[in-house]
């Protein structure tokens, strides 16, 4: 029988997620560096760098329960979902977010959430680049990043075709992102569980996923900015090494953040921080499905022991500012 990706995100839920349960329920007890804790934390902006959109229409089923608290979603559609997410963003003082399309008619479904809230939504081009998802028209890219309406190329998921950023197929891409300074997110380490079997993504394998093979190019492409995504969680010296010889190389937090044991988060974060690369982490979420998630991802970073509060000013918003060059971001003041 077929089984969709959606599909495997709910048996990622039963299986896997609620395994996941005990170690964040013990971990909820030990967290530290809440806001009693650190006085500017209910003042201090967030840039959530790593959010995704869906069709406003498309349904989303109660099965699809959240892998870390086992509880089903509070939201019907796509629209719901965007509605319940700026609310959490506003909540959390997130004050920007970069949102790329997270199935179907990804570019129309990040556009959406950009011109709904244009004040805090910035949209990026997600593409792949299998079958059943192609490369877009570079054209269609070009005009879209020469008006503004697309200001990042990502999250770029090539993994999930059986690729990598070097494969040839890419090159024009990332021609137009160094051409006009378009920074690139790509998803890097691993993916749902049983994704290969998804008929989807047949091509999908984790060994994709190391981040030392974009390395070519990066070398092809040398003015290239790219964040990995996921940080290449598992392959923390994988990552560490291409942070310390790529210096235009950052790393999100989206979904380590939050799906992982608390323990095993912190443990790579921790190694990336002790490493000097504090100042390339960038906040993201990878909500998905789960507005919740947002709080979760935030929660995980303010929890964390070593991090002072400088480094949570970088991670939250400074890094980003940094990173993406937007002016918008320039004019924030974080705190």
């Amino acid at each position: 029988m077929a089984i969709d990706r959606r599909r495997f995100l709910k048996l990622g839920a039963g299986s896997v997620g609620m395994s996941m349960l005990a170690h964040h329920a013990a971990a909820a007890g030990k967290r530290v560096g809440t806001e009693t804790d650190d006085p500017m934390r209910r003042k201090r902006l967030i840039i959530d760098v790593h959010l995704h959109a869906y069709p406003a229409d498309m349904a989303i089923e109660p099965s699809l329960v959240n892998p870390v608290t086992g509880k089903p979603p509070q939201i019907k559609n796509g629209e719901e979902h965007l509605q319940a997410c700026l609310a959490e963003m506003k909540r959390l003082n997130v004050v920007k977010g970069i949102v790329s399309g997270g199935t179907g008619d990804r570019l129309a479904a990040a556009a959406h959430w950009r011109d709904v809230a244009p004040d805090r939504v910035i949209a990026g081009a997600a593409v792949r680049g299998s079958e059943d998802t192609p490369l877009p028209e570079i054209g269609i890219l070009r005009n879209a990043f020469q008006t503004g309406q697309m200001r990042v190329l990502g999250e770029v998921t090539a993994e999930y075709a059986g690729l990598t950023l070097s494969d040839r197929k890419f090159d024009p891409y990332l021609s137009l992102a160094e051409e006009l300074d378009i920074p690139v997110s790509l998803h890097t380490g691993t993916g749902p569980p049983g994704i290969s079997f998804d008929p989807c993504c047949r091509a999908f394998r984790v060994s994709l996923g190391n981040p030392a093979l974009i390395e070519d190019a990066l070398n092809r492409h040398p003015k290239l900015r790219v964040n990995l995504m996921h940080a290449g969680w598992p392959y923390l010296q994988e990552t560490i090494a291409m942070l310390l010889v790529y210096p235009q190389v950052y790393v999100d937090v989206g979904a380590i953040a939050w799906l992982p044991p608390r323990p095993e988060f912190h443990a790579y974060l921790g190694a990336i921080t002790r490493a000097g690369f504090g100042k390339r982490v960038l906040f993201g979420t990878d909500q998905m499905y789960w507005p919740e998630a947002i709080g979760m991802a935030v929660e995980a970073v303010e929890s964390a022991p070593f991090l002072t509060v400088a480094d949570k000013q970088d991670i939250f918003a400074g890094n980003a500012i940094r990173f993406f060059k937007f002016e918008e971001f320039k004019k924030l003041e974080i705190v």
